[in-house]
């Protein structure tokens, strides 16, 4: 008799190894199988849905810093050199302000370039940021948020950039129409950088026109740019850029250069104010972190929201 119960349970352990072999052993280890493997899947899951997440966030984020100058240093002006662009010319001439503003910058050390109506062309502005300027003084019209430049207009030149908005066609008060650029011409069709410079423009504007062109030419590398806030006379942009640009070349800053010239025109009440660079970055990197809190949330909704129709009512129904 104690032959034959040891019999069965030889016979009984060798039936459960064979039975646990072929996964069809007891219960409880049958639960802790399929328990570990839901467990390995969902933590595959959730692995890769992170990745994907923090995946498609660096590529957003890379995207906008590549495209809104935020990787971009600032680097030092690449030596002494200034640029006076006189389109104003063509209906203003004003030799004094040219030998002025020529004789204060070469006095401190400055290279300075002319570039006159007849050679300023849309082309400047295409190759401006890439000439190594550290001051540009633009001495044009402006109007409508675009510089109005003394290339004559036509249909035919700038195709491309028409149909896009970069430029168009202009007049300053007389029959013939000349070209004017846009600040996202100046962001998006010149070539090269500038190296931390000072821009300045004369023209007429208002508060949103320079900061529209401030941020245009921060993209192409500019440190500052210093605009008027209203319409003003050529009389008086020439005056107060006389004072600012002296101010500048005796080694104030901007912000002590533009308090030294902040008279508002008598007429038109326009005054000089500035836009920098850092600033603009700083606005830029709000943007972006607010936009990628947004972009997170619409993820996860888009992500989650789907599943949360078929969970739920899981799990309510096993409480």
């Amino acid at each position: 008799m104690g032959q034959k119960i040891k019999r069965e349970n030889s016979f009984d352990t060798l039936l459960d190894q064979s039975l646990n072999k072929q996964g069809h052993g007891r219960p409880a280890a049958r639960r802790a199988g399929k328990a570990a493997s839901r467990i390995w899947p969902r933590r595959h899951l959730r692995l890769t849905l992170s990745l994907i997440i923090l995946l498609v966030v660096g590529l957003g984020a890379s995207v906008f810093a590549w495209q809104n100058g935020i990787w971009f240093p600032a680097a030092g002006p690449n030596g002494l050199r200034a640029v006076l662009i006189d389109g104003l010319s063509v209906s203003y001439p004003d030799p004094s302000f040219t030998n002025n503003v020529t004789k204060t910058l070469s006095s401190v050390g400055y290279s300075v370039d002319y570039i006159g109506p007849d050679k300023f062309t849309v082309d400047t502005f295409a190759n401006l940021p890439s000439q190594g300027y550290s001051l540009v003084i633009i001495r044009a019209h402006t109007a409508n948020s675009a510089i109005i430049t003394s290339e004559p207009y036509a249909s035919s030149k700038y195709v491309f950039e028409q149909l896009a908005g970069r430029v168009s066609p202009a007049t300053i008060g007389t029959p013939v129409e000349y070209f004017a650029v846009t600040a996202q011409f100046i962001s998006s069709e010149s070539h090269g950088r500038f190296q931390n410079s000072i821009i300045v423009l004369m023209g007429c504007g208002d508060p949103g026109d320079r900061a529209t062109f401030g941020a245009a030419f921060v993209d192409k590398g500019a440190g500052y740019l210093i605009g008027f806030d209203n319409s003003v006379s050529a009389q008086f942009t020439d005056s107060e850029t006389s004072t600012l640009v002296s101010a500048l070349a005796h080694g104030n800053t901007v912000q002590e250069s533009v308090g030294l010239a902040s008279g508002s025109d008598p007429v038109y009440h326009g005054q000089f104010g500035f836009v920098v660079a850092s600033s603009v970055l700083q606005q830029r990197t709000v943007n972006l972190l607010s936009q990628l809190s947004l972009f997170v949330t619409l993820g996860f909704l888009l992500l989650f929201g789907p599943l949360s129709v078929f969970l739920v009512p899981k799990l309510l129904a096993r409480r």
